[in-house]
């Protein structure tokens, strides 16, 4: 049979297979690190370097990238209840990262399903990126749509990690929790009136202008960056300095604005509409349009 005939549904028994296989191996290597007594972060990073490399595998089976696309809400709620796991620590501060971490990657994973199609389709960046070089697409595939994106994850859940070295919470800590669950309140806000104006403009010759989207360009991606930046200030609150983990954050951040940002920006610069909203319309931060 071939996949792109399966239906939506079936097609979650192949994202099922792939990411318990993925998950599967991903323990074992976590499992292989605590047992000869390896560092837990570098045994993390090659454990979802093993993950991502047996979806990158299953990705060129289906012929379609976007069987990684999960990895980002899913993974990250895998490795932060591994590591809770490993430390046996429950503490307040650690329930309500993970609490955090549930919201956001759920949420997540349920608007990537709520949108997913079937095998037919793949996310447009994808199949620009394999059109520009299509005899460089394998290389670009496995450490453009997958490898990277895989590591600026990781390297945001440090901050996750090291925020389970303590055991309590304090006014700033509960500052960052509350961004965190915000961002998600905004993305899932963001998501759901970009799915019902798509919904109610069929022709896709108009571009949204309400909600949200009436002062930031890209409401989605600020949660995205809100989220993170919070998981920061968790992190923060108890050591109380600026060290190198700042830099995880603004990694994330650059990764927007130079990246994907800019690629949703090349798509929607010929749409009928959007130069006048560009103008008028902040890029990320929100405020109101400006004054005709």
């Amino acid at each position: 049979m071939e996949l792109t005939s399966l239906t939506k549904k079936q097609t979650l028994w192949v994202f099922l297979v792939t990411y318990l296989l993925a998950i599967f191996i991903g323990a074992l290597t976590l499992l292989y690190g605590i047992n000869n007594e390896y560092d837990i972060v570098l045994t993390t990073l090659a454990s979802t370097v093993f993950m991502t490399v047996v979806i990158f595998f299953f990705s060129n089976i289906t012929k379609n990238a976007s069987l990684y696309d999960p990895y980002w809400s899913v993974i990250p709620i895998v490795i932060v209840i591994e590591w809770i796991l490993i430390y046996k620590n429950l503490s307040i501060n650690v329930i309500l990262l993970l609490i955090a971490v549930l919201v956001w990657g759920i949420r997540l994973t349920l608007n990537w399903w709520k949108n997913w199609s079937d095998f037919k389709h793949q996310d447009w960046r994808y199949t620009h990126l394999r059109n520009q070089a299509p005899k460089l697409y394998f290389v670009t595939n496995f450490f453009g749509i997958h490898m990277i994106p895989t590591l600026v994850v990781y390297i945001q859940l440090i901050n996750a990690h090291d925020v389970m070295q303590y055991q309590s919470i304090n006014a700033i800590f509960i500052i960052g929790f509350i961004l965190s669950l915000s961002a998600a309140a905004i993305q899932f806000i963001a998501d759901k009136q970009m799915y019902d104006f798509r919904m109610n403009n069929k022709t896709k010759s108009s571009c949204i202008d309400e909600g949200l989207w009436k002062y930031s360009r890209h409401p989605n991606y600020l949660g995205e960056l809100t989220f993170w930046i919070g998981i920061y200030l968790m992190y923060f609150s108890f050591v109380r300095v600026i060290n190198k983990n700042i830099a995880y954050p603004i990694l994330m951040i650059l990764l927007f604005m130079f990246i994907s940002i800019p690629m949703m920006e090349k798509k929607l610069q010929n749409r009928p509409g959007y130069q006048e909203y560009k103008e008028k319309v902040s890029m990320l931060i929100p405020y109101r349009k400006k004054t005709q």
